[in-house]
């Protein structure tokens, strides 16, 4: 049927809100402090053949329910829970991350699904929450759960949810937490009855259609022509899984005709440790949505980029290719995928580089954002705590703009303030703030990275799941690198040592102190384009040093706290550098 286009942008934009009210709804009422402070979890909507309809989605989706069920053997009132980043078609997820997913029927007819994703604070494995680095197995990592139905017709199957609280850590915490997702999800329902009461249920599921239409052509004809139809490739790697590395990768991309094809088929062998990435099935399909706001970029101007609806409708416009099987990428069950964030971290790096190249640099240097640092220990006595952050990093620059500091990953989760940290945990903050010099140098200077010091008031360990931190962010176009991801550990005696950025369970002791410092981004541009006063800017505001302002962008500064300018001695600094870096 014809959609009135008034109608749709009204759709579009209820679907929206329809998430971030659940969002918002379950940031009040989980029980976990992990999953309500730091909101490492999403929500999501899809139409009744499992295309999302929002560019919101960070779950696995309801593809393998599908598969395991078929739409015929769903039923209203029906939630379903999984976590098996294997079964078909094989996702992205992991199995700390739990999704509970619902479909939603008018009468008897299917016409869409609702999925609630969360970081559960524990299923089991080696460690509390998931993700251990020393994992060489699946079964390392946690109850691995296959789509199965938690709630039949609206009533609860106790049986299910006894099985999985038996296997955590944290039993009454996630009780409540599976009582937060099911509730949500009764409300994002109640949400979904009341669109169908107002425009009817034929209307809405020809909006839908209409939105993933829109979506697909706004790529094909005005974002994917920008790129050539040429090759451009970035190798990189992930330089250990724990066990060993390193571990490439290989990114390729080029246009052919209304079609961007991204080629993965460059990946190495499957990790023993769990940096591996399953990306079979749906999982090429979880890729191409990570990338498709990256593709936004390409947009004439940021107001047509914010008027460009992202949904699933970009995936048909994106052809991922793959390896062949027992690749980082086509891992072979049970090969562990805990730490599969690395790898996909990595894979968004070197797509963005790639895509650097094709735009004759008219696009965004370098970005990396994503790590979790985990603290486990006991406090008073037997009580235990599980602390997990993800700290934001610095964007790269881009053409004729900054880098923006601390950007927070993928999500919007990270980052717990620190009234509520310090009153909920035995951790005290000693100091946050922004990492100098960690934005690349630059005509346009890459954002800063983050840093937190943890004092930390019990015995526990700390397990990191980052890069390894041998280099930062990509430069462009002759701007610098940011700077590298870094973790210390400082114990009574103040002597800090580096920690590997991938540990399991480094220990510690009360009193000592944890510094994490996240990547900035990358420069755009060289370093000698920067306008003297915004590199002074700069120091004024402590986000370059003054040795660097010397010493990279040849400027000379007074002592503070004003740090004047001499231009002069500028003037002389930059003559001879401009003619040094010709030479």
């Amino acid at each position: 049927m014809n959609v009135n286009p008034v109608v749709s942008e009204i759709v579009s934009g209820a679907l929206r809100s329809l998430e971030e009210e659940v969002e918002d709804l379950l940031a009040r009422i989980w029980r976990s402090p992990a999953l309500r402070d730091t909101r490492d979890f999403s929500v999501s909507l899809y139409d009744r053949f499992g295309r999302a309809l929002t560019g919101r989605v960070l779950g696995a989706g309801p593809g393998p329910i599908l598969e395991a069920f078929g739409p015929a053997a769903l039923a209203p009132g029906d939630v379903f829970v999984h976590n098996d980043p294997y079964l078909p078609p094989a996702g992205l997820g992991e199995v700390a991350e739990v999704c509970l997913t619902q479909p939603l029927f008018v009468e008897d007819r299917l016409i869409a699904f609702l999925q609630v994703r969360a970081r559960h604070d524990d299923l089991g494995g080696l460690l509390p929450g998931g993700g251990a680095a020393g994992a060489s197995e699946s079964y390392h990592e946690g109850l691995l759960i296959p789509p199965v139905r938690i709630a039949r017709r609206d009533k609860r199957v106790e049986d299910i949810q006894t099985l999985l609280l038996r296997n955590s850590r944290f039993p009454e915490t996630l009780r409540s937490d599976f009582d937060a997702q099911i509730g949500a999800l009764q409300v994002g329902s109640l949400r979904i009855r009341e669109l169908i009461g107002r425009y009817g249920s034929e209307q809405l599921t020809a909006c839908f259609a209409d939105l993933l239409r829109e979506c697909e052509v706004a790529f094909k004809e005005e974002l994917l022509p920008k790129i050539p139809e040429k090759m451009y490739q970035v190798e990189t790697q992930v330089e250990t899984d724990g066990f060993g590395g390193p571990h490439r990768l290989s990114v390729a991309l080029w246009r052919e005709g209304e079609r961007l094809v991204v080629d993965l088929s460059g990946a190495g062998p499957q990790a023993k440790g769990p940096i591996n990435c399953p990306l079979d099935g749906e999982g090429k399909i979880s890729f191409a949505r990570l990338i498709s706001p990256l593709l936004l970029l390409l947009a004439d101007d940021p107001a047509r980029m914010r008027g460009i609806l992202v949904n699933d409708g970009a995936c048909r416009a994106i052809d991922i290719r793959l390896p062949g099987p027992a690749t980082l990428l086509t891992p072979q069950f049970p090969a562990p995928t805990g730490l599969r964030a690395l790898t996909m971290g990595r894979l968004l790096s070197a797509f963005s580089e790639a895509l650097f190249s094709a735009t004759g640099g008219n696009f965004p240097a370098g970005f990396e954002n994503m790590r979790l640092l985990s603290l486990w220990g006991g406090a008073d006595g037997d009580t235990s705590f599980l602390f997990r952050e993800s700290l934001g990093a610095g964007s790269g620059a881009a053409p004729h703009l900054d880098g923006v500091p601390a950007v927070p990953p993928i999500g919007g989760n990270g980052g717990m303030p620190i009234e509520v940290l310090e009153a909920r945990y035995p951790i005290r903050i000693e100091s946050a703030g922004l990492v100098p010099d960690s934005g690349g140098a630059g005509e346009y200077r890459g954002g800063s990275g983050a840093f937190r010091e943890y004092r930390l008031m019990a015995a526990g360990t700390v397990s990191s799941a980052a890069g390894a931190g041998a280099s930062g962010p990509f430069g462009g176009n002759g701007g610098s690198p940011g700077g590298a991801f870094r973790i210390t550990l400082a114990g009574m005696s103040g002597k800090p040592r580096n920690i590997p950025p991938l540990t399991a369970a480094q220990a510690f002791e009360p009193g000592d102190v944890i510094r994490v410092d996240t990547p900035g981004g990358g420069g755009w541009g060289s370093p000698a384009g920067r306008e003297p006063a915004a590199v002074r800017r700069d120091v004024v505001r402590g986000l370059v040093s003054r040795q660097a302002a010397k010493n990279v962008y040849a400027v000379s500064l007074g002592h503070a706290p004003d740090y004047p300018l001499n231009e002069e001695e500028t003037a002389n600094l930059r003559k001879r550098k401009y003619r040094q870096e010709k030479k």
